[in-house]
């Protein structure tokens, strides 16, 4: 099963506050793998990630894989984080009862209206594959850039191989070769692409922590 959630920023309170609201064994390893993080806003959307997990009921030992991609140790969960300058969401997949250690998701996230500002051609260009390229002349648009543009995202991020795959990640033969599915959500102004194996069932739709969800772990919204 996967479940997808996700938090407006301007709902989370100031780093010191919400480091006491995230799950306590989850703020700790953080705390040690996060200390040069000094931004402020940085922090808190990293912090909000782990409210997520906490939103999602999510246990155990969290740990970082060497390239950073966090996971919960001796555990089939697996679970993606990703944000835009406005959101943070998060996506996780549990076993529907069977013994099953192939869980995997991938997530990016692209505020459209950031697109706007970006010269789309030359990037797509410099970072997308022949392949890619071929696709985004068809139709030339911030959308369809972004569209592919998460989706090489998500698939690095489902591989674990993290930016430095990028450029040569090709999300036109992905879906045959890895037997995974692409699906894309929209909130506002907000692209949101998931990646999974092919024989997962996606969500429908995004779930939005709710202002008494944060009111229970003693956020106040102003």
């Amino acid at each position: 099963m996967i479940r997808l959630c996700g938090v407006h920023l301007v709902q989370l309170p100031s780093r010191s506050k919400l480091s006491r609201c995230v799950n306590p064994d989850f703020y700790d390893v953080w705390r040690v793998n996060h200390r040069s993080v000094r931004d402020e806003r940085a922090a808190r959307v990293s912090l909000g990630g782990l409210l997520l997990l906490d939103y999602c009921d999510i246990k155990g030992i969290l740990a970082y894989e060497a390239n950073g991609r966090p996971y919960i140790k001796r555990s089939e969960i697996d679970f993606n984080i990703t944000h835009t300058d406005q959101q943070i969401f998060c996506a996780v997949e549990t076993p529907d009862g069977a013994f099953d250690t192939s869980l995997r998701v991938g997530l990016d996230a692209e505020n459209l209206k950031r697109i706007q500002n970006i010269r789309i051609c030359p990037m797509a260009s410099r970072w997308f594959t022949e392949r890619e390229f071929a696709e985004f002349q068809k139709d030339p648009t911030d959308l369809s850039f972004s569209r592919i543009w998460t989706r090489k995202e998500a698939l690095v991020k489902w591989t674990g191989e993290g930016f430095r795959a990028l450029r040569c990640a090709d999300t036109t033969l992905a879906e045959q070769t890895l037997d995974i599915r692409f699906h894309e959500y929209r909130i506002g102004d907000t692209l949101v692409t998931l990646c999974c194996r092919a024989c997962a069932t996606p969500p429908k739709e995004i779930e939005m922590l709710p202002n008494s969800c944060l009111l229970e772990k003693g956020i106040r919204i102003t």
